[in-house]
């Protein structure tokens, strides 16, 4: 399966969370934003995913949720296809995780983003 596959299967599970789920996408990428010279300066060198890569993701995602805005949350299919389109994956499996720690995440949605995303986050900023 691969990642738009898995976005699709979590937004046909749950289609009820889709509109809390791009608002945290959209909140992750103002936090970032609003971080964005702190998160630089503490970045590890020679890592595999660089700070100028991040920020690129966070671009992505910011034009996605532009463009697409409250059809994001009304269609399964444009959820996955445009937030989980190529390397866009990395950062929403990140925001998912950071997600499914929250305390208004159902139990079950968080089960579901830990079976088909994994536990592991991918930028760890606190």
């Amino acid at each position: 399966m691969n990642n738009v596959e898995r976005g699709y299967l979590l937004a046909k599970l749950f289609p009820e969370s889709l509109k809390d789920l791009t608002l945290f996408v959209q909140q992750e990428t103002e936090r970032f934003r609003a971080q964005e010279e702190y998160i630089r300066s503490i970045w590890a060198d020679r890592t595999l995913v660089t700070a100028d890569f991040w920020y690129a993701l966070v671009s992505n995602t910011e034009q996605v949720l532009k463009r697409y805005n409250v059809m994001l949350h009304r269609s399964t299919l444009v959820f996955s296809d445009q937030l989980f389109d190529g390397y866009n994956a990395i950062f929403l499996t990140n925001c998912l995780i950071e997600y499914a720690d929250r305390e208004e995440c159902s139990p079950k949605l968080k089960e579901a983003i830990h079976l088909l995303f994994g536990h592991d986050k991918m930028i760890v900023t606190s």
